[in-house]
């Protein structure tokens, strides 16, 4: 089982720990105990599941209301006004209360994913793109991209030292500034370089996360300054083994 199908999985779990012994998600669960990233995500989920859940039980009918359909279904008329006035309003709140504050948990995941820009990688590589600056010298490269005052990378993969480097370019993502930075051997492999600080809820994952999207294989990673992204159109495989000491200890 991969993490997106347990994903897929763990979404029917239901909040406050009531499917913990369902045969059916024990894979899922068990995945996500082993798999840090996969454990974080799923942790995030049954919060945000908790909150709504919490919220809808917050919700409590006007202690009337059943006396009042009673009587009303008995009668075979509209049921009285001095019930359904105040008490409709009453419900009307609650339900915007609710629903303001539903809004705020989906804004704060909205903001979230909006920030990870692993799926924006992708789709700029198969967009096609033009360099900012060409060059086979990393150094060169990477002082060109200091003068932009653009993100560097801290350590290269080592994979990434034994292709030749093919040129880089400043891209302006959300307000904020991610350095690319090419290379190719055959295939091409183009680098993404974000500032944690600019991206405070990209999710930070300390071993790669593989995916991919579009045709292309990609890996996602961090270390303590910046978050990374590698697109390639090399095999997931051969993206693998060039991702040795992607995540130093």
């Amino acid at each position: 089982m991969t993490n997106e199908e347990a994903k897929f999985v763990l979404r029917a779990y239901r909040a406050h720990g009531a499917d913990a012994g369902d045969e059916a998600l024990a894979e899922a669960l068990a995945l996500a105990r082993r798999d840090p990233e996969l454990a974080r995500w799923f942790a995030a989920e049954q919060a945000f599941d908790r909150a709504v859940a919490d919220k809808l039980a917050a919700i409590a009918p006007p202690p009337e209301l059943r006396e009042a359909i009673l009587a009303g279904a008995k009668a075979g008329a509209p049921l009285p006004a001095p019930w359904w006035r105040a008490p409709a309003w009453l419900g009307l709140a609650a339900s915007l209360v609710l629903l303001l504050g539903v809004a705020g948990i989906w804004t704060t995941r909205a903001n979230a994913a909006s920030e990870d820009i692993t799926a924006f990688a992708a789709d700029y590589v198969a967009g096609g793109f033009f360099l900012g600056e060409h060059g086979a010298d990393i150094a060169e490269l990477r002082a060109w991209l200091e003068q932009q005052k653009a993100p560097l990378p801290t350590v290269l993969p080592e994979g990434f030292h034994r292709l030749r480097s093919l040129g880089c370019k400043r891209i302006d993502y959300r307000g904020k500034q991610v350095s690319l930075i090419c290379f190719g051997d055959g295939k091409e492999y183009h680098l993404f370089v974000a500032r944690r600080d600019d991206f405070p809820t990209m999710p930070v994952r300390e071993r790669p996360q593989y995916f991919k999207r579009k045709g292309f294989a990609g890996a996602a990673w961090s270390d303590e300054r910046n978050h990374y992204v590698a697109v390639t159109d090399d095999s997931l495989q051969a993206l693998q083994q060039c991702m040795k000491n992607a995540c130093p200890e």
